[in-house]
């Protein structure tokens, strides 16, 4: 039987930790529960403790006085980390100084806390049996922190070694939907679990890597150039020794964009974004490649989306499905394009080509497989030479992507954002309406609901639900005599401080004086007073 000491400030969280699973049944004893490390470090005075679960913030002694303190005793226990989302700073100290592994209280569960016991308590057995060399903590799981990182639920800072340089690459599996029948439904266990075993075995995988799916279309993997002997020019080598493996073994051809990190943790949003819309190549030159950067002087993405943003009425016409708009929207095209030379007109229809594909993308990632479409529009434009080919070109791919909406879409499901967004408009006032639940009804993780709503609406989830708050709270003070802090709880906000201070920002005025204003009633004082 092992001995365990528990630490933690917040008196829920200690009760719930203490009852949360049978703590014998799992070979451990349950020695102390303690509101601070300098009460942990008391008791371990006394008593040999093996395991540490231990919070980041606390009063008095945090947990990395904790950690100093346990090495200044002498004792050697398996620590394990206790964090909230924004303690990510305070966990990557504590790896570095002999953390095992961490979790995130807003994850807790009796199953994950079961799976950290008994993975700890194989580091103590490993411990107690005669080895060559003494045993050492587990490095922590980079895959796991990397998909945290990406989903926003940890700072970059959190991943080990990015000062020492890094490769990200996304890996998009081209023409998954042609792949589906022989796949199954399970994807999980036919695709993606492969995947990662197959990455695993490879000699120059190691455990400072770092490898997570985000669904069967998109895969990512952060190459550490830590070690010695690794450069851009090996990790090129790795991916592309990995997109063959993928291929001779699971007959999956991949599309991988790359970036290079170049400025630690501060660059990793950026090196992710630009690998991921490196992807995106393929629409232009082909699927099946490896582009980074140095593609940008036949094709930058990044240009051509913002390019294209005067076409986004087409783009919407078509996402809707609305022919009536399409075939408007083509005609300013078609005028535009023959007003410009041959080269120019190229051009110009490779960036309006390249937004459809990229936006139609948000509703289908593999719409332009399930279509057939051209996969080498920057070859196939630049070998045309007159205006009319160009056209009857751009025209045929809008028709193909306009019927196979109006075939599979309803008015409600061809754009999932306007679901959404109805469904915030109906269920505002609930204060745990949450970002987690928005991105299930629209289909998409997070990350990338995130960036369709911004796209979409031009405001942030977060922002947008604000608005929709403070507007019904304005309806309220103007039509009823509700007090405020009724009022504050009827459109979904838990603190009517976060309430007054979000309304004043949004109108000018507290609450108070806006009812006021809005019978007629001079400000003035109440402003002051506010």
């Amino acid at each position: 039987m092992y001995n365990l000491l528990l630490a933690d400030d917040e008196i829920v969280m200690r009760t719930a930790l203490e009852t949360m699973v049978d703590w014998e049944a799992e070979g451990f004893r349950l020695q102390g529960c303690c509101a601070n490390g300098r009460a942990a470090l008391e008791i371990m005075k006394d008593i040999p403790i093996d395991l540490v679960l231990t919070d980041m913030k606390m009063p008095v002694c945090d947990g990395l006085g904790l950690i100093d303190g346990i090495h200044a005793s002498g004792q050697e226990p398996v620590i394990l980390v206790l964090s909230a989302f924004d303690d990510f700073p305070l966990v990557k100290q504590a790896f570095r100084k002999g953390a095992t592994d961490y979790i995130l209280k807003q994850e807790l569960s009796p199953e994950k806390l079961t799976e950290l016991l008994r993975e700890a308590r194989k580091l103590l057995d490993a411990q107690r049996r005669p080895a060559a060399l003494p045993a050492r903590p587990a490095a922590p799981d980079i895959s796991s922190l990397m998909r945290d990182v990406i989903l926003g639920n940890a700072s970059p800072e959190a991943l080990p070694g990015l000062e020492d340089g890094y490769v990200l690459a996304c890996f998009f599996v081209d023409d998954l939907y042609r792949e589906m029948s022989r796949l199954g439904s399970d994807i999980q266990s036919t695709l993606i679990d492969p995947m990662n075993t197959l990455l695993r075995q490879m000699p120059l995988f190691r455990p400072c890597d770092g490898f997570c799916s985000f669904d069967a279309s998109r895969h990512f993997m952060l190459y550490s150039l830590a070690p010695g002997n690794r450069s851009r020019k090996t990790a090129l080598s790795m991916f592309a020794a990995l997109k063959k493996a993928w291929k001779t073994y699971l007959n999956i051809d991949c599309t991988a964009g790359v970036a290079y990190g170049e400025g630690g943790a501060a660059d990793f949003q950026r090196a992710l974004e630009q690998a991921e819309i490196n992807t995106t190549l393929r629409y232009v030159l082909g699927p099946g490649g490896i582009y980074d950067d140095s593609f940008h002087d036949r094709f930058d993405p990044v240009a051509a989306l913002h390019e294209g943003q005067n076409r986004l009425p087409l783009i919407r016409a078509a996402i809707e499905a609305d022919q009536t708009r399409v075939e408007n929207e083509q005609a300013l095209i078609a005028r535009e394009l023959q007003s410009l030379p041959i080269g120019k007109a190229r051009q110009r229809a490779l960036f309006y080509l390249f937004n459809l594909y990229y936006e139609m993308g948000f509703i289908d990632v593999q719409i332009a497989y399930k279509l057939g479409l051209e996969h080498q529009l920057y070859q196939r434009l630049h070998a045309m030479e007159n205006h009319r080919e160009i056209m009857i070109f751009f025209v045929s791919v809008v028709r193909k992507l306009l019927d196979y909406v109006a075939a599979n879409y309803t008015a409600q499901q061809h754009d999932p954002m306007v679901k959404v967004k109805q469904y915030i408009n109906a269920n505002y006032h609930r204060s745990d309406l949450s970002l987690a639940e928005a991105s299930s009804i629209s289909g998409y993780n997070e990350k990338y609901f995130c960036t369709l709503f911004k796209r979409r609406f031009g405001l942030s989830f977060t922002d947008y639900l604000n608005k929709v708050r403070i507007s019904a709270a304005r309806e309220l003070l103007e039509t009823t005599s509700q007090r405020v802090y009724l009022i504050s709880d009827a459109v979904g906000y838990r603190s009517m401080e976060h309430f007054m201070r979000l309304f004043k920002r949004e109108t000018g005025l507290t609450p108070k004086a806006y009812r006021l204003q809005r019978q007629g009633i001079s400000t003035e004082e109440d402003d002051q007073n506010a």
